[in-house]
């Protein structure tokens, strides 16, 4: 069949679709075999459990604290990342601070970061780009952000990072299949430049289909690689249709055929010890149609390539993926303190350390896990912040984690392990093992609330067994309930000698601090309970998570409702200060400059009150922290500072959850973070209590943070980035 339109010459033969010159081309030519995508998944939901607190919790941007984070940037307020998606990856996927998880690149078994980790060889690039009009908004996206791409390469690299650029079209395309726009491998950020700046998009007539396959083998054939056995060669194929089937011929255009096969590509790239990385590129959007029906092709090609010659493959036709690439892109660019490379043998030594300073090992003395859920049945289970069975929780949760000896694990991870394990249709008794068992905790408190609100019944499992080791029926305040607890009679002597500390705490002052009450009456009490809720479960969302907000709106209603009845409450106006710290690192990574501003000018003012009453703080740790926080972030006396956070981060007599985070914040500190005067920086400093971090706190996460921005390699056992990212300074200058 052939059908013309004189206006616009269409014409349909054979499956084929022409529109003069314009590639809109779709043909269905090609036999439609099954394929495996070895280095891609479609990923339906993104996660990315980043969080860490202010000194509670902060929304991931980077889990940063209000005196908490290794941090500080170059970021210029109100300016966003450019908006192709290929422009968003360039900018992120190899920092180790902006890259999405590997798995949220729909990559199974490494990521962009870990593949240019050779930081000791050169490193040559050939940018193998379609330069055809539907590519048009991507090759716009490759010239803002190469220069970024190399930025974040050349990081930490001994060898030197160089580039050659090939373009190819179509056969009918007027500039020809092949241009070669930087024929030598170059450093010159300049003559990088210059030579893209020459790339504009052309037609890519006469189909759809291109010829990526003669860009290929011009970049392997045609370029002047090293052969000195010291250099890691790279081909970067950015494209966004596949090559014509291997089979395919046209009577009509003769010129268009496929010219290269894969199988030679892939063994012509293995000889020579080259790596073909590929992105699949967006198309323009009047052709998406065409684009979506050949995806299978072109993602077959390209993966066969990547997996082919050991490269990696990001798809951008996956909305997931996009997403989170495009928000990667958004993130503020960093300064960064190198510091040297940790190995398992200093989390080894620090580890030893930690005990040493605990005094001689006793089972009745070491540290206790433990994960509190809310007491109500377990199919019924809620995470409802203003729910009284949840409020049990989270006053327990609060009172036994300020305790010297107490790890007491995250509604947010509580909850991802529930929701998991509720699905597999498991025994009551079952599912809490199972539970301590992904926590990694030593027991489960978990007991009931009768509709009236009282009595609570509280229980206390042990891990291994499951047995009941402590039940309890309580009828008075919520918060008092740790204190029943932990007076109850029970064999388990570990979990009972937690009230006894003496070598640490003294006894009268532990139990002062669980009798303690959060407020003068229940209402005001029921209102901190579901601020610290809602704040602690914002630990783990991304800074863009639809969550996150309605959380944080709960959580500073809540605070502030408890202010009205008792404006003199210390913890109100901390959480507070949390919630306003929040605002304003999401204003800052959203580019609203005033916001951020005017959020961390409310974070300031709601510290300082909260320093003011710090008095009415039931947790001797916890005021200690606001003191510090106060210091350093109001006061801005940095020498006294740094001497309270290292008083803290090294007392063993503190709750373990501040001594994290004063390792946290001195981590940055030393760094340079914050905007602190160079004579403050000391590399080696930032380094220990980096150390101190992942050794003593490894599945927390700042540990999780720390290994990710240094590239933690699990089969090297050490660090193979060795670069931190300064990403708080923006905000110390509002």
């Amino acid at each position: 069949m052939r059908i013309m339109l004189s206006s616009n010459r269409i014409i349909m033969s054979d499956g084929v679709i022409m529109l003069n010159s314009r590639k809109i081309l779709f043909r269905h030519f090609v036999s439609h075999t099954n394929y495996v995508l070895c280095s891609v998944l479609i990923l339906m939901a993104i996660s990315n459990p980043v969080a860490a607190q202010v000194p509670l919790t902060e929304t991931a941007v980077e889990p940063a604290s209000l005196g908490n984070g290794p941090g500080g940037g170059d970021f210029k307020a109100g300016v966003q990342a450019p908006s192709p998606p290929v422009s968003s990856a360039l900018r992120s996927i190899f920092s180790a601070s902006a890259a999405p998880e590997r798995k949220t690149m729909g990559l199974l078994q490494r990521s962009f970061v870990e593949v240019a980790q050779q930081t000791e060889d050169n490193l040559e690039i050939a940018l193998v780009i379609d330069g055809t009009d539907s590519m048009a908004d991507e090759i716009e996206g490759v010239k803002q952000s190469v220069d970024l791409m190399m930025e974040d390469l050349r990081r930490g690299r001994i060898g030197k990072v160089s580039v050659a650029i090939i373009v190819y079209r179509d056969s009918g395309s007027p500039s020809g299949v092949i241009e070669v726009l930087q024929d030598r491998f170059t450093d010159d950020m300049n003559s990088i430049r210059m030579s893209l700046q020459r790339l504009t998009a052309a037609s890519g007539a006469p189909f759809f289909h291109e010829m990526p396959d003669a860009g290929v083998h011009a970049a392997l054939e045609q370029l002047p690689w090293s052969a000195d056995g010291r250099t890691t060669q790279w081909v970067f194929l950015f494209g966004d249709a596949p090559p014509y089937a291997e089979n395919f011929a046209s009577a009509e255009v003769p010129k268009a055929s496929r010219a290269y096969a894969t199988d030679l590509l892939i063994a012509l790239a293995s000889r020579k010890q080259i790596q073909i990385h590929c992105v699949l590129c967006t198309s323009s959007k009047e052709l998406d149609p065409i684009y979506r029906q050949a995806l299978p092709e072109t993602r077959q090609f390209m993966n066969a390539l990547a997996s082919g010659t050991g490269g990696m493959m990001l798809d951008l036709s996956y909305p997931d993926i996009r997403n989170a690439i495009t928000q990667a892109g958004r993130q503020p660019r960093f300064q960064y303190q190198q510091i040297e490379p940790i190995t398992q043998d200093d989390l080894v030594e620090a580890r030893a350390a930690e005990a040493a300073a605990n005094g001689p090992p006793d089972p009745k003395t070491a540290e206790v896990r433990i994960a509190i859920l809310p007491h109500l049945p377990i199919r019924e289970v809620s995470f409802d912040a203003r729910n009284p069975a949840v409020q049990v929780a989270a006053g327990l949760r609060h009172k036994l984690e300020g305790l010297p000896r107490v790890r007491v694990a995250s509604p947010y991870d509580v909850k991802r392990q529930m929701d998991r394990l509720k699905a597999g249709g498991l025994s009551e008794s079952i599912l809490i093992r199972e539970l301590a068992a992904r926590l990694g905790v030593d027991y489960i408190v978990w007991g009931t609330l009768d509709q009236t609100g009282t009595p609570i019944v509280s229980n206390v499992f042990e891990r291994r067994s499951g047995e009941l080791v402590a039940k309890v029926s309580h009828a008075g305040e919520v918060t008092q309930l740790a204190s029943v607890i932990l007076n109850s009679p029970m064999d388990d002597k570990r979990f009972g000698s937690l009230k006894d500390s003496q070598r640490l705490v003294p006894t009268e002052t532990i139990t002062q601090q669980l009798q303690k009450p959060l407020a003068k009456d229940e209402a005001t009490t029921r209102e901190l309970l579901t601020a610290l809720e809602s704040l602690q479960q914002v630990i783990g969302l991304l800074v863009d998570d639809p969550q996150s907000q309605p959380l944080l709106a709960t959580a500073q209603a809540a605070a502030e409702a408890a202010l009205v009845s008792e404006p003199d409450n210390g913890l109100a106006y901390w959480l507070l200060a949390n919630i306003h710290f929040n605002r304003g690192s999401r204003a800052l990574a959203d580019g609203n400059s005033e916001a951020a501003q005017a959020a961390m000018a409310e974070m300031k003012r709601e510290l300082s009150r909260a320093f003011r009453f710090v008095k009415t703080i039931d947790s001797l740790s916890l005021a200690n922290e606001i003191m510090s926080d106060h210091c350093f972030l109001v006061d801005r006396n940095l020498p006294l500072a740094i001497k309270r956070y290292e008083a803290l981060s090294a007392n063993p007599s503190v709750c373990p959850s501040v001594r994290r985070r004063a390792h946290w914040i001195l981590t940055g500190i030393y760094c340079g973070d914050w905007g602190v005067e160079p004579n403050f920086v000391n590399p080696q400093a930032a380094r220990k209590h980096a150390i101190a971090i992942m050794a003593n706190w490894e599945t927390s996460p700042e540990a999780n943070l720390l290994r990710k921005w240094l590239g933690w390699d699990p089969k090297t056992n050490r660090t193979e980035h060795p670069h931190l990212p300064l990403s708080h300074s923006d905000l110390a200058k509002l």
